[in-house]
């Protein structure tokens, strides 16, 4: 994405993001989550940029991608620190070109170690401690150096509020504040072919509006295949 590109998402890309990097969230947490996207031209299609209840989240490759758009990133140095051991600490040093002085963020493991629920198998925290210290050490001082507010890392979070890694959570998202399933419809739209048919909540939310103005809302149909139909129907003067 170029510093010139301002991307505008339409319905059906909204719709998809919607089910995928923003569920559970209210309509209102989501256009803050595309506003934040914009404002830091960050891509939530390559999950440089999420959502849950939660909060805004961007990972430690989505800040090392500002830092290297903003031009003025001198590189990074991490180091970990053991006792008795074991993993302590992990410290993080970033350079800015700007700055006759680097940043420099120290955290420690007891802090940000995750441990997997019981009954489940073993998750990133216990296969690399190590590589998972040092993201949230590199991510906190890549936000710090270069002055990013409004998004946080998903580890500063506890697990119960954000799901492990960049994906989906199984929860619903929200349509005119009333909570809605967003399970992705299988096939191509019935009418076009191009594109994925609704999802029930949206369809749900066009059957109505179709039905109170005497049409019928075709079985299958996209969003953008809808909303042709009811400009067609305007156009006619009804």
């Amino acid at each position: 994405m170029s510093d010139t590109d301002i991307v505008e998402y339409d319905a059906h890309q909204r719709e998809i993001l919607l089910e995928t990097v923003a569920k559970g969230c209210s309509p209102e947490q989501f256009m803050l989550m595309l506003e934040l996207a914009r404002r830091y031209k960050l891509d939530p299609f390559a999950k440089q940029i999420w959502a849950t209840p939660a909060g805004i989240f961007v990972g430690r490759d989505g800040f090392l991608t500002l830092a290297h758009r903003s031009g003025d990133f001198d590189g990074m140095e991490t180091t970990c620190e053991e006792r008795d051991g074991k993993l302590f600490s992990a410290t993080c040093t970033v350079w800015h070109k700007r700055m006759s002085h680097p940043f420099r963020v120290t955290v420690r493991y007891d802090e940000f170690f995750r441990p997997t629920p019981p009954g489940k198998k073993p998750g990133a925290w216990e296969k690399m401690p190590y590589i998972m210290l040092q993201k949230c050490a590199e991510a906190h001082a890549l936000r710090r150096a270069f002055c990013v507010t409004g998004l946080y890392d998903a580890v500063e979070f506890d697990p119960a509020d954000v799901p492990a890694g960049c994906g989906p959570v199984e929860t619903t998202a929200t349509i005119d504040g009333e909570p809605a399933e967003v399970t992705r419809m299988p096939g191509k739209c019935s009418r076009c072919g191009k594109h994925d048919p609704m999802v029930a909540a949206f369809r749900e939310k066009y059957r109505e509006a179709f039905e109170q103005a005497g049409l019928t809302l075709p079985e299958g149909i996209c969003e953008e295949c809808a909303k042709e139909i009811w400009s067609s129907w305007l156009a006619r003067g009804a």
